[in-house]
């Protein structure tokens, strides 16, 4: 997977844009609020149909516009892919991949893989389990279809669920006899089932790739991703089957089950669902310390740039492709020793989009590289 060219109009502080991109390494250079980070964006939401930054569409238009364009001509199993992002105030988002409409309102077009690295990232460790689920749904459905479709099922089951349980909470005897809620256990439980066992296959091999990225980037520590569902569940089969197999399937929709049955008082009184795949969590261990609480800044940095390339391992046996690295000012977020290791880890194997403020501070990247200058929303290349 490549990106070969892409095209800005009236897109953050883009009045009109156009690049063409290297195979290997780019290199966005300028000053702090120039747009460097907005050309990420913008890859990333072709790629993806959202932006990683805003979760409104039209933050993305320029100041004082109507809509916005966006457009990458990827090429993907040796094939052109062109994606075209459009949005107005009025009529909202429109996205057209090889001049076919898609829905626009799918979470992930999955027109092309791309892992982002940047300050924002920190949140992922520092923030709230949300931020984590976050991470986990974008990056196990980017490279499942089913996964979508299952997670996409929980969530109508689970506001279905909700619904009820609020409607329900003034008669809490009657709805503990409710036959209506134990058909929602029943659904819940099952769509649950698959999104759970989907998250941990993917974060036990995910773990492990991250691990050897860590070793390369950090050699202090070993790391090791852990998943937490909301309630106990046994992980012991899991890996022997893709998607689990029959058996597991059912222990884990009968614990799903067990589950909902013990906390029903407490989820009728307070209105809403408290167990299953809205309330996992995902913690990050360097060598048994759980890096959320204890980590410095520059211990979870290193943590979540091995995760982020575990990431391209991951999407390139899921999918027989590379996916696109997005660095976001990597010269002010690792230290040189770690940038280094970086370079060397990569070693020219996936195309590259790099931001600084001083390509000086980067350091060798180690083989060709394309360079641009970034200002006031304006992008040439530097020959």
């Amino acid at each position: 997977m490549v990106l070969e060219r892409l095209k800005l109009r009236h897109f953050r502080n883009y009045a009109s844009a156009e690049l063409e991109l290297f195979p290997g390494k780019n290199v966005l250079s300028g000053d702090n609020g120039q747009g460097k980070t907005n050309v990420l964006e913008a890859v990333y939401l072709c790629g993806t149909g959202s932006s990683y930054r805003t979760a409104r569409d039209a933050d993305l238009i320029t100041w004082g516009e109507r809509g916005f364009y966006a457009a990458c001509r990827f090429i993907r199993r040796r094939e052109p892919l062109l994606v075209e992002i459009g949005c107005t105030r009025e009529a909202g988002k429109t996205i057209k991949i090889n001049d076919v409409p898609r829905e626009a309102s799918v979470e992930n077009i999955c027109a092309a893989n791309v892992v982002v690295f940047g300050p924002d990232d920190l949140r992922m460790i520092k923030g709230g389990p949300v931020e984590r689920r976050r991470f986990l749904d974008t990056e196990i459905g980017a490279v499942s279809e089913v996964y979508r479709r299952d997670l996409s099922a929980y969530r109508r089951i689970l506001a279905q669920r909700n619904a009820l349980l609020k409607d329900r909470r003034y008669d809490s005897m009657a709805a503990r006899r409710d036959p209506a809620l134990e058909v929602w256990d029943e659904q819940l439980a099952a769509a649950g089932a698959r999104v759970m066992i989907k998250r941990a296959e993917a974060i036990k091999k995910l773990s492990v790739l991250a691990k050897v990225a860590h070793r390369h980037i950090s050699p202090d520590g070993t790391l090791e991703m852990v998943y937490r569902p909301s309630f106990h569940v046994s992980m012991g089969t899991l890996g022997k089957t893709q998607g689990g197999d029959g058996e597991t399937l059912r222990k884990w929709e009968d614990a799903f089950r067990r589950e909902l049955e013990k906390v029903r008082p407490e989820e009728i009184m307070r209105g809403v669902t408290l167990v299953g795949p809205h309330r996992d969590e995902l913690s990050f261990i360097v060598d048994g310390v759980d890096m959320r609480v204890f980590g410095s800044q520059g211990q979870q940095r290193a943590v979540l740039l091995a995760v982020r390339l575990g990431e391209l391992e991951f999407v390139r046996s899921e999918v027989g492709e590379d996916a696109i690295l997005l660095l976001d000012d990597v010269s002010s977020e690792l230290d040189p020793r770690k940038r280094a290791r970086l370079w060397e880890y990569l070693n020219d194997r996936v195309q590259t989009i790099i931001t600084t403020t001083d390509e000086r501070l980067l350091g060798d990247t180690g083989g060709a590289a394309k360079r641009f200058r970034v200002q006031a929303g304006r992008v040439e290349e530097v020959r």
